[in-house]
């Protein structure tokens, strides 16, 4: 073999070597590194809405293009966990999409910000956990003087109008302050505040107020809490268990949650906008339902898709609904007082599960049962004073140790 051939064959050799070794040595994207700009784009798998002032979440998933029957009926499992009422601007949804794009796999909810509730869609349900981030607690004593309206003094100090209005609910039926208050009256507050990235969070619980003036004299009121976060005699009484926040009529139910509200909603039925002309709380199948003031029944029966359902009309002319029951325990004609047992919570009529509808009726009108002051118990009961008393103690000593530490630190 002539040199020239030999000198080829060794330049084709070297060639293949030197290109097996590369395509060895390759890696898929390895051209792209170190050049930010040439990086695969990443698809982020949510879809993420913010919630806007007067939204709900019945206008969020509309926005993603869902069937009417799919908005409905997710909107309704979601108000199963998360009490509407509570739902405010600035909260954050996050949902993921099956492939077909029609149906929710997944879906988070993001608030205060600490508060995360997840949910995974199967094929009749929704599965649920929450997550909820550390925050700091921190008690705080708040004291001033009356130099104009304690609501102007409470909301200087610091309070949100929220925890204002606690505040001014609990003094209202001691104190007549259109009358009685006078510059110079003195009051405090102590409060339970959740501090998060150095910020207040919304939801302070007032533990105690004082007010002390010389036509109004002296008032305390202590907190009161049982273990249901959501009763409705959760709330601030005087020293002797009575509740100065009785101006307005009962709640129905013992524990109030807030599944679906008045007004504009995707019926899960149809997966059309319609108009709920009530509201509906979460409850057990056989939770007692109470009249909430005095009145007369009109009716007790089954009426179509209220199902099991009770009307009683009262005093001021207007009245009240009460369906879906498992059962009633009055009949029409009887007179019912605040507070009476009326009938069971059930799920009977056009239902996707056990709760109470709750409508009121004026003029032959729905309108929003919001508009009723709904209040607690009046006085508590010797069993829940004997709470009572047990919390009022403890609140007592935790600002006695609130007020040393604050003294002790003036004096470093």
């Amino acid at each position: 073999m002539s040199i020239g051939k030999r000198i080829l064959l060794i330049f084709i050799f070297g060639s293949m070597m030197i290109f097996g070794l590369s395509s060895l040595l390759y890696r898929p994207g390895s051209e792209n590194k170190g050049d930010p700009d040439n990086l695969p784009e990443v698809v982020e798998p949510w879809i993420t809405q913010t919630v806007s002032p007067g939204s709900s979440i019945f206008a969020l998933l509309e926005k993603l293009d869902l069937p009417g029957p799919e908005i409905g009926l997710t909107a309704l499992r979601f108000g199963e966990y998360i009490d509407v009422t509570t739902i405010q601007p600035g909260d954050t949804l996050r949902v993921i999409l099956n492939e077909e794009g029609n149906k929710i796999a997944k879906m988070m909810y993001i608030q205060e910000p600490t508060v995360r509730h997840h949910f995974v869609a199967t094929a009749d349900s929704l599965i649920y956990t929450r997550e909820a981030l550390p925050v700091q607690r921190r008690e705080r004593f708040i004291t001033g003087t009356l130099e104009t309206t304690l609501d102007a003094a409470l909301l200087s100090l610091g309070l949100s109008p929220a925890d204002k209005q606690t505040v001014n609910n609990g003094l209202e039926g001691e104190i007549d302050f259109h009358r009685d208050a006078r510059r110079g009256d003195k009051f405090g507050v102590y409060v339970e505040e959740r501090i998060f990235e150095g910020k207040i969070l919304p939801g302070a619980k007032v533990l105690y107020v004082s007010y002390d003036g010389a036509r109004t004299g002296f008032h305390e009121l202590f907190r009161y809490e049982q273990e249901d976060d959501k009763s409705v005699l959760n709330g601030l009484y005087n020293k002797d268990g009575k509740s100065n926040n009785a101006s307005g009529v009962g709640y129905p139910l013992a524990s109030i949650h807030v599944s679906s509200s008045f007004g504009k909603r995707m019926d899960p039925f149809t997966g059309r906008w319609t108009n709920h002309q009530g509201v509906d709380y979460r409850a057990r199948y056989g939770t007692p339902v109470y009249a909430v003031a005095n009145g007369k029944v009109i009716s007790a029966r089954y009426n179509g898709g209220y199902g099991n359902e009770v009307r009683i009309r009262h005093n001021s002319g207007m009245t009240t609904l009460y369906a879906h029951l498992a059962s009633y325990s009055v009949r029409a004609g009887q007179t019912v007082k605040r507070g009476q047992i009326i009938g069971r919570v059930g799920s009977t009529g056009r239902s996707t599960g056990a709760h109470l509808h709750f409508g009121l009726i004026s003029n032959g009108r729905y309108i929003n049962p919001n508009r009723l002051r709904m209040v607690g118990a009046e006085k508590l009961n010797a069993e829940q004073m004997v709470e009572f008393e047990r919390q009022r103690d403890l609140i007592r000593e935790r600002m006695r140790q609130s007020q040393g530490e604050l003294l002790a630190d003036s004096r470093l």
